[in-house]
């Protein structure tokens, strides 16, 4: 029998969860599964589906019948929707007339791309047409709500939608339900007297009601458009046209843009504008009336790119100005000089306009020479990017170009980390501050931004002074280093400006630190803090031992010199340079006779009767560690063992036992 470990049971549960989570959300009927025992074939579907979830006065013929299966396939206890066909395609088995119907020039939405669950509800609902919702709520879920809700509401609007409107498909524009003018005519008289008195007699029937009108709502009387030329709104229409009992009323007495001029002081300059040089008012400009602003054919924004198509891939970018996506005119002036890109008056007063609080800005003490200049697009681009905050490059490269030191700091072996991921402004203030050198903050916090856990439990600590008064750069460079660790020069060259470590005369030293030797002063010292004098990385003792390490190991096996056993390295030796070998304080025998008393009796019996100051002790003795109690070195003279030296020193009053 073959056991099972639980890992694969679970990789196992898992992979049945996963293909029956695929099968329960499954709607494609190309994805449908294949009938088996699981799926029923037949059956009553209210047995699981309660005929109260479907509620509505209004019921979808097959679901009113109970004939669920001529839409769905039957799923048995496998939850999921299995439909006969995907789409329209279904609803048009018995909707046939409306495959037709769609062959229309004119298309809704959601009918052509066969989403009519998007409008109906296919089982059941309290509206006419198994429509999700009354007309116009249902039309609101798509249409701006805020154009149909005005001050003055056309009258067919209270009666829905559907009053002028088809609702899949129709021969004319809009989905109207006739020619324009002539579906006016349903309910407005064309030929009476009125209508002709409100439009100064010209034939209106020959013209089209929505050049002045705005076919939902208004907020100006008689749904005049949001903005109306000044003659039409004083039905004064003989300023432009033929008068109208003229063979050609509609006709304008002056052809194109030298018309317009009339009444509009338009510049003449050779660098305007393309449409107002060549006097083509009417590409941009409505001649009656507009939903939009001063006229235009359109929304600014999608008016100006049927020119200027560049401009829609600019706004797609990473980021994108404002101003581009909602209304060009917020910068441009749509009559202005094209040597000036139709900018409406200087770059920097123009900017400063909307980014406001950079008005202050121009009053601080360090200021960018670019935002001092008003030259702001020498940094952004005035429409889209594809770096961030609109720049006109990565912001490595965009400071490079007039930081020219930017490339050599890129090569050097250290670089600042802000500086090599392109965040200059992790230091910098784009525009302006209060700092030198645009700093984002005082320059001795500034390093704390990032840095600011080496300064926690300071107080306990024996900090290096430059570290403790936040002068990083006493020894790090800002940007980028040759050296590590952005240090300004070599590391025992930074520390000698500060720190005199020398014994002296330089001719004079005998020894050296090999750290010293180096220059690696961190070594043995933390270059911020300490809890140790000095900034001694460990205690003297062990700290020595780190590469002693053949010392410490006699150490722990032998008769010790005190003030090795004590780890008090420093009490005969100096840690950086000497004027005598192996780095002691001082020469010996004076260093020895420190502690050792050279003119006592048991000293002068054991030294052929000689004082302390006449010998080295270093000839016989080890300083720090013997395998004998006197610290003698471990290759001794037998004579000398014995304390026989008068065997080889006759004037010796010390005499062996032998």
């Amino acid at each position: 029998m073959i056991r099972r470990s639980t890992p694969f049971l679970a990789t196992a549960a898992v992979c049945t969860f996963l293909a029956a989570l695929f099968l329960f959300t499954a709607v494609d009927s190309s994805a449908q599964v294949k009938s088996g025992r699981r799926f029923a074939t037949k059956g009553d579907c209210l047995e699981c589906h309660k005929e109260s979830d479907f509620e509505g006065k209004v019921k979808h013929e097959p679901f009113k019948e109970e004939d669920c299966l001529s839409c769905h396939k039957a799923h048995g206890l496998v939850g999921m929707l299995r439909l006969k066909k995907d789409g329209a395609e279904l609803c048009f088995d018995c909707h046939d007339k409306m495959a037709k119907e769609l062959e229309k020039p004119f298309v809704h939405s959601p009918a052509a791309e066969g989403d009519c669950s998007l409008c109906h509800n296919p089982h059941a609902t309290d509206e006419k047409g198994l429509l999700t919702k009354a007309s116009p709520e249902i039309c609101y879920d798509c249409h701006d709500r805020q154009e149909y809700e005005r001050q003055h509401v056309h009258q067919p609007m209270e009666d829905g939608c559907f009053s002028c409107h088809e609702v899949h498909a129709g021969d004319y524009p809009s989905l109207l339900k006739s020619e324009g003018i002539e579906l006016c005519g349903g309910c407005h008289d064309l030929g009476s007297s009125e209508l002709a008195d409100a439009h100064a007699d010209y034939p209106v029937r020959e013209s089209s009601c929505s050049i002045c009108h705005t076919p939902h709502t208004s907020d100006r009387p008689k749904l005049l458009t949001a903005s109306i030329h000044e003659p039409v709104a004083g039905g004064e229409c003989e300023t432009c046209h033929n008068a109208p009992d003229a063979e050609n009323p509609f006709g304008v007495q002056i052809e194109g843009g030298e018309l317009c001029t009339m009444c509009h002081d338009i510049p003449e300059s050779a660098g305007t504008h393309a449409p107002v040089a060549d006097g083509a008012c009417l590409d941009c400009h409505n001649p009656h009336g507009s939903r939009h602003a001063v006229l235009l054919n359109d929304t600014p924004g999608r008016l100006c790119v049927e020119c200027h198509s560049d401009i829609p891939d600019e706004l797609v970018m990473a980021s994108s100005h404002q101003p581009a996506r909602e209304d060009c005119t917020k910068c441009h002036s749509a009559h202005g000089e094209m040597t000036k890109k139709l900018i409406a008056g200087s770059v920097n007063d123009l900017c400063l306009g909307c980014h406001t609080d950079l008005n202050d800005a121009l009053a601080l003490e360090t200021l960018h020479y670019p935002f001092a200049d008003g030259e702001c697009l020498d940094c952004h681009v005035p429409h889209g990017s594809a770096n961030g905050s609109l720049t006109k490059a990565e912001r490595i490269d965009l400071c490079g170009e007039c930081h020219d030191q930017v490339n050599g700091w890129m090569s050097q072996k250290a670089v600042h980390t802000p500086l090599k991921t392109g965040k200059c402004n992790e230091c910098h203030e784009p525009h302006a501050s209060v700092n030198r050198n645009l700093l984002v903050t005082d320059r001795a916090e500034l390093c704390l931004n990032c840095h600011s856990s080496m300064m926690e439990n300071l107080a306990d600590h024996v900090a290096h002074p430059p570290f403790e008064e936040k002068e990083c750069e006493t020894c790090h460079q800002p940007h980028a280093s040759d050296h590590t660790g952005l240090l300004g020069d070599k590391l025992d060259r930074i520390c000698r400006e500060c720190h005199d470590i020398s014994s002296g005369d330089p001719a004079m030293t005998v020894s050296k630190h090999q750290p010293v030797t180096d220059g690696d002063c961190t070594g043995c010292h933390q270059p911020h803090m300490s809890k140790i004098e000095h900034l001694l990385l460990d205690q003297s003792g062990t700290l020595c031992y780190s590469c002693h390490t053949d010392l410490k190991e006699r150490i722990a096996n032998g008769t010790v010199h005190v003030p090795a056993e004590d780890g008090d390295c420093l009490g005969c030796h100096v840690a950086h340079e000497s004027q005598f070998k192996t780095l002691l304080a001082e020469d010996v025998p004076p260093l020895c006779l420190n502690c050792h008393d050279g003119d006592d009796d048991s000293f002068r019996s054991k030294h052929l009767s000689l004082s302390g100051s006449q010998i080295d002790c270093r000839k016989c003795h080890d300083p720090h560690v013997s395998d004998t109690p006197a610290l003698m070195h471990k290759n001794t003279h037998d004579p000398f063992m014995s304390l026989a030296c008068n065997t080889c020193h006759p004037d010796s009053d010390v005499e062996g036992e032998n």
